[in-house]
């Protein structure tokens, strides 16, 4: 597609923000929300798909095209078993909008260098949501188990999995500055590497019911009334890819981001209607991701029940530290408890907001879980006697003494005053 014809088609559609059809990554022929490669040649250089090795392009069709070449209609399938890879008709670029070449559409241009094993440890980044450190192939695993709703995910030396390492690879390779290859926080904030987000939307509150009259209005055209998409998404009905919002087989997961309904909310806002994006309000945005993620649409499960089951490192129980627009994983003892003796809809709360309230009432937690670990001097599991007998036996100036809870190098009676308050509490995991 020519850059004439491209200019041209903005003017037909008459919208001032009309995207560049970046026809060197060889996405024409499909409505897709494309990068500007103009606008980001100062820190990206798009190239020409057709340029890249073997493997690279490869990579690319099983990240543009995931169902035709790994979903149950595909030619690539598991060698030991046959099996396709994945049974969802979800392609990759449904969340990394380009392929991820798109600022604040999930790119990938960020991520070789995000899961860099960090040089002290030898550990990749910590993903509390399972409580392991994972590198970028163990994120792509995630992805096929999570997103993909697959059961199985490649290993790490599968072909597959080296083509989608390579395609990912050679994106990064697109960043003019070398050293944002090696360190993506160097990159400009246009390059939108995390995903975006609404100011203030922890204070709002989603109101499903108008969401569902504004998804009929602005998106039911396109991903239709039920939600289920259309074009690769609907084999044979020569419409447009677009994904699916929900469906228990094809619609993303429980445990994916977007069920989180502010960040599914920024993404709309940022990038939807198709042709006419960030004209939504902050309200409409956060009303109509509130109707997609109503707990009435069926979607897979996928790693969602496992999630934040575990103490992170310092024994703080994870299910503490999820966002507060998170529901799906375990939940901290005697939480929606205290929320319900409110009058408070726990599930409600979580899905609709205001979100606030929550992540307050778990911050206050985790800081007095820290100090109770803090005064479990002896790592026995709670405040007692044998933490008070150490802190006796070293009251007075002291350098880096355990007993030493306010850090200001003497053990003394505001020392003594924590353990009092704290007397009886119980640390996570024994500290």
């Amino acid at each position: 597609m020519s850059k004439q014809f491209a200019a041209a088609l903005c003017v037909v559609i008459g919208s001032a923000v009309c995207l560049v059809i970046a026809d060197d990554l060889r996405f024409e022929g499909h409505d897709l929300v494309e990068p500007d490669c103009d606008a980001m040649s100062s820190w990206f250089q798009c190239r020409d798909i057709d340029t890249a090795p073997p493997d690279v392009f490869l990579g690319y069709e099983y990240m543009h095209l995931t169902s035709q070449n790994l979903g149950p209609d595909g030619d690539t399938t598991y060698p030991d078993t046959g099996e396709p890879y994945v049974t969802t008709v979800t392609a990759c670029s449904s969340c990394h909008f380009t392929g991820g070449h798109v600022p604040f559409g999930s790119p990938v241009y960020q991520s070789p260098s995000k899961y860099q094993p960090d040089p002290a440890t030898g550990l990749g980044p910590y993903f509390r949501p399972l409580g392991y450190h994972r590198d970028l192939e163990d994120s792509i695993i995630d992805c096929f188990r999570n997103c993909m709703n697959a059961e199985r995910a490649p290993a790490k030396d599968d072909p597959v999995m080296l083509a989608l390492v390579s395609y990912i690879e050679w994106v990064a390779d697109g960043l003019v500055d070398p050293a944002a290859r090696q360190d993506w926080t160097l990159l400009p904030p246009q390059a939108g590497p995390r995903l975006p987000a609404i100011d203030g939307v922890a204070a709002m509150r989603a109101d499903p019911p108008r969401g569902a009259t504004l998804y009929a209005d602005q998106c039911a055209d396109c991903h239709d009334e039920d939600g289920l998409g259309a074009g690769e998404y609907r084999l044979g009905e020569e419409r447009p890819r677009i994904p699916a919002l929900w469906g228990i087989v094809d619609g993303y997961s429980r445990g994916a981001a977007f069920y989180r309904t502010p960040v599914l909310a920024a993404y709309v806002q940022k990038h939807m209607p198709y042709g006419d994006p960030e004209t939504l309000s902050d309200q409409d945005a956060l009303d109509i991701a509130a109707f997609i993620n109503a707990p009435d649409k069926p979607r897979p499960a996928g790693m969602a029940d496992e999630m934040y089951c575990h103490a992170d490192p310092d024994g703080i129980p994870s299910a503490l530290r999820k966002p507060a627009d998170w529901l799906v994983g375990c939940e901290y003892p005697g939480e929606r408890a205290h929320f319900d003796s409110q009058g408070i809809d726990f599930d409600d709360l979580v899905l609709n907001g205001p979100w606030d309230q929550l992540a307050a009432w778990r911050a206050a937690e985790v800081e007095h879980l820290l100090s109770v670990c803090a005064a479990d001097i002896d790592d026995d599991g709670s405040v007692s006697q044998g933490d008070l007998a150490i802190m006796l036996a070293t009251w007075g100036s002291c350098d880096d003494c355990p007993a030493d809870l306010n850090g200001d190098f003497v053990v003394d009676l505001r020392d003594f005053a924590a353990i009092q308050i704290l007397w009886g509490s119980s640390c996570p995991d024994g500290g």
